[in-house]
């Protein structure tokens, strides 16, 4: 089979490697569409790059038709459409034992090398725990399904930050993740969103993707007061760090009101640095989101019923051949969401 191999920062190369045998418990798949997410490209230009290793392949979102079965197997049939879970969980250790998937001590990602060296998806086959695949309705591509893994993450952070009825939400942060918080922040009724982010296309993506207002981070000064006037001088109930950076989350603090809450999902993989006092006497709870769990039953619902739209955040495609072409795309900056499809 055909793979996309890191083999350093900026370069990968296409390789013609074995085809994958299902061993027990797993199913072969044949992948369709696989993301590059924004955790790709730190590595890819050569930043926090234990992440993805050179020698992997990388793609953590990914979706596919099964190919064969292996021993055991008895829920798939050559010909099913999956999304897969990306998350490998050890099931024993105790927050896999209390539902809490992606909080596991023992949690590992395919696609990445940060806890073991794992292949993804960016090629024509992988084998995959029958445990890790979810069903994908016909009406639902395989490019959308193969974000199932975002916008789980947008609706645990959601869930995380306690968004409801009437709720005044801040976004940092107008990439994939983001987009998608602003629409999952929507659904749970949030009454002010407001999208924080560089201007450029992301200012009308964000838009369209339910904000109500949209505020041009370049002048900080500014932009917290614009902020401070949408929401009537409290500041928002809910700020929701999608960038991770030391001056955002500085910036989630400063327009968080008091006894607000900032929910923490952003992470450049750099120690972050910002002074403590607005958490401390704002009395603001700080609360990290990572990954999802129960969360992706209702993320392929939301696929399903399209109360999610994500056709503008896919905003280009490239055949496997292409992998590098891809990731300069979107490291230039003027993609959103980028889809590899091997099968092309």
């Amino acid at each position: 089979m055909r793979a996309a191999v890191f083999m350093e920062p900026y370069k990968f190369s296409i390789v013609q490697m074995d085809k994958p045998v299902p061993q027990k418990g797993e199913v072969l798949i044949r992948i369709m569409a696989a993301g590059i997410c924004g955790s790709d490209i730190g590595p890819f230009t050569g930043k926090d790059i234990e992440r993805r290793r050179p020698g992997i392949i990388m793609g953590h979102e990914a979706a596919g038709m099964v190919e064969m079965a292996g021993e055991g197997v008895n829920g798939w049939r050559p010909g099913d459409r999956v999304a897969i879970n990306p998350q490998i969980y050890c099931n024993t250790c105790i927050y896999c034992r209390t539902g809490k998937y992606n909080l596991c001590n023992n949690m590992q990602l395919i696609g990445s090398s940060k806890r073991k060296f794992l292949h993804g998806a960016m090629c024509e086959y992988i084998c995959i725990s029958e445990k890790q695949l979810v069903r994908l309705p016909d009406n639902v591509s395989y490019e959308k399904g193969a974000l199932l893994d975002p916008v789980g993450n947008a609706i645990r952070v959601i869930r995380r930050g306690h968004v409801g009825i009437g709720d005044k939400v801040v976004v940092l942060g107008c990439g994939t993740i983001g987009l998608l918080i602003l629409q999952t922040a929507g659904i749970a009724g949030a009454d002010k969103i407001i999208a924080v982010s560089r201007s450029g296309i992301k200012s009308a993506l964000a838009l369209e993707a339910g904000a109500s207002h949209f505020v041009d981070s370049s002048n900080k000064e500014k932009a917290l007061n614009e902020i401070n006037e949408y929401t009537h001088g409290k500041g928002a109930d809910v700020v929701i760090d999608a960038a991770g950076f030391t001056d955002t989350y500085d910036f989630a603090v400063s327009c968080c009101k008091k006894g607000g809450r900032v929910v923490a999902l952003g992470y450049n993989g750099t120690q972050l640095n910002f002074p403590l006092a607005n958490l401390i006497f704002k009395e603001i709870q700080l609360i990290g989101s990572t990954g999802f769990a129960e969360e992706s039953s209702l993320a392929l619902e939301y696929l399903s019923n399209g109360r999610v739209k994500l056709d503008k955040i896919i905003s280009k495609r490239f055949p496997l051949e292409k992998t590098q072409n891809a990731f300069e795309a979107v490291n230039g900056g003027n993609e959103i969401k980028v889809i590899i499809k091997p099968d092309e």
